[in-house]
């Protein structure tokens, strides 16, 4: 009877412990809960219900993307940042679809006017011409 008992007791045991490992991790709780608390999100009245990828790289970074959907599963926009183990969460990314309820894919946010490695973009630089540090132009024989 005792080793029946026992038994029985290893059983609950490992039972419960197989259930509590189920579920989303503490990182994937903690990412939810941050994307959620988004005024952005909130203003769209969306939210992040569940993640489509959460991988761990090997510095200890989680790659997180998702799908913002309303109250009503209706799909709204898409996500995609960061979270460092044990720190925090990086500022997302979000791509509103422009029709709500009609999937898109992701595509890179445009840089703008920003100068690249050899100058593309952005306005014409000028060659000499500096200024002074309260903004007035540079005098004559200055550069």
């Amino acid at each position: 009877m005792l080793k029946y008992k026992l038994f029985a007791g290893a059983m609950i045991l490992l039972l419960v412990m197989v259930l509590v490992g189920c579920g989303p991790s503490e990182e994937e709780r903690k990412a939810m809960q941050t994307f959620n608390d988004l005024d952005e999100l909130i203003a769209h009245g969306g939210y992040v219900k569940k993640f489509e990828r959460f991988e761990s790289r090997p510095d200890k970074v989680f790659v997180i993307e998702a799908e913002i959907v309303d109250a009503d599963d209706v799909p709204l926009g898409l996500l995609r940042s960061e979270r460092v183990e044990g720190f925090g969460t990086a500022r997302p990314r979000i791509q509103w679809y422009k029709t709500p309820g009609v999937r898109e894919e992701w595509t890179p946010p445009r840089r703008g006017n920003r100068r690249g490695p050899r100058g593309e973009g952005g306005p014409p630089r000028r060659e000499g011409q500096r200024g002074r540090r309260d903004g007035a132009a540079p005098r004559e024989g200055e550069s």
